[in-house]
């Protein structure tokens, strides 16, 4: 049984492909900003973000048990592009609540 080959080559003038990827893009960009619109909470500011060594020095663990707590979910992190970082506020409650 030969299987048939899903791959479809066209033609397409430089232009042509140049808006449509301004428009894939815009579409994309809309749908971001509309989930942070709904969600604000998500878009926290760089300044309530901590680094995984900022967080592992203020809680005095090793940034191993940060690993272990965020696979835990017991102090989940978040990820912009292939960075870690924790939510101050988050890492501050965590603080509060072991003292």
């Amino acid at each position: 049984m030969t299987e048939a080959n899903p791959n479809i080559l066209i033609q397409i003038s430089k232009n042509d492909l140049k808006q449509l990827i301004q428009e894939a893009v815009k579409e994309e960009m809309s749908k971001i900003n509309d989930a942070i619109r709904l969600n604000p909470k998500e878009s926290e500011s760089k300044s309530d973000l901590l680094t995984r060594k900022e967080t592992a020095e203020l809680l005095s663990v090793s940034e191993t048990t940060l690993f272990l707590w965020n696979r835990d979910k017991k102090l989940e992190n978040k990820k912009i592009g292939n960075r870690v970082y924790y939510l101050k506020s988050e890492v501050i409650c965590k603080l509060n609540s072991v003292a």
